[in-house]
């Protein structure tokens, strides 16, 4: 039976069973800690309530996250739904820390080698993860399944619900609202406003260099965070690039834009 978010208990000590080393992990974490277990893209409020799930424990949340599985399944490149200059902060807002493991180096194990890694290399005494959680190679195993290889190797386990804001919440829904242009859904996903950074603004006001995803064409009325502060502006996303309309902000290096304010308009024309 899968144990959910309101069941979770301490399960009685269970027998070891042989480990595997893994490379990268990084050592132990620090005593008391608990998997947070995910694709932590977008740190949505699906991700804060397996924080907060953890903290019901008694354990400090960590996000067990994965970084090349683009290069290792071929993907496309694309932006993150954070900024990484914006993630440390975004983590210290949930009280959490975040242990990156090289998804190359895990992708082959069967889940009862990923469980042995989480109990004897990263030293965790609880995990949480999501009713959807799918884990071991070709995603064997399903979260009952982590709850049952935990009770064997006595890891406190949760399953946490799927948390719904108009459908279900995921970075992949996320990404397909910020396209369509839907701030307000895509604030209530995330439990707080889009912010996108991008690290030069050029001539004629244009924004350059992105550094994580930007939503779909469009002229938005947004807050343009600078030493402390939030002054309004405005932004058209179009084809041929993106410009900030508050000309006498082109003295900026890089601009850090808070898309809390709504659309003006979905149609836009080039410059």
């Amino acid at each position: 039976m899968v144990i959910r978010a309101r069941e979770c208990a301490i399960p009685p000590g269970g027998c070891s069973s042989p480990g595997v080393a893994a490379r990268g992990m990084g050592g132990p974490l620090p005593r008391r800690a608990a998997a947070c277990l995910g694709k932590f893209d977008a740190l949505h409020v699906g991700h804060s309530s397996l924080i907060r799930y953890a903290r019901e424990m008694s354990l400090d949340p960590w996000l067990i996250s994965f970084s090349g599985m683009a290069e290792v399944f071929g993907w496309p490149e694309r932006l993150p739904l954070v900024a990484p200059e914006h993630r440390g902060g975004l983590l210290n807002s949930f009280g959490a820390q975040e242990r990156v493991l090289p998804f190359r180096e895990v992708r082959g194990l069967s889940p009862e080698q990923f469980v042995d890694v989480l109990v004897d290399q990263l030293g965790v005494e609880g995990a949480v993860c999501g009713a959807n959680f799918r884990f071991g190679f070709q995603a064997a195993a399903a979260a009952e399944d982590l709850v049952a290889l935990g009770r064997r190797r006595g890891l406190q386990v949760c399953v946490a619900p799927l948390l719904a804001r108009a459908g279900t919440v995921s970075s992949t829904r996320i990404r397909q609202l910020l396209q369509e242009g839907n701030l307000e859904e895509v604030a209530q996903m995330l439990g707080r406003p889009h912010r996108v950074l991008w690290h030069s603004l050029g001539e004629s006001g244009q924004l350059q260099k992105p550094q994580n995803e930007i939503p779909g064409q469009g002229v938005y009325e947004v807050s343009l965070l600078r030493d402390g502060a939030a002054v309004a502006a405005a932004v058209a996303i179009q084809a041929d690039g993106v410009f900030l309309r508050e000309t006498e902000l082109a003295s900026l290096g890089a601009v850090d834009l808070l898309f809390d304010r709504g659309a003006a308009a979905r149609e836009v024309e080039s410059n």
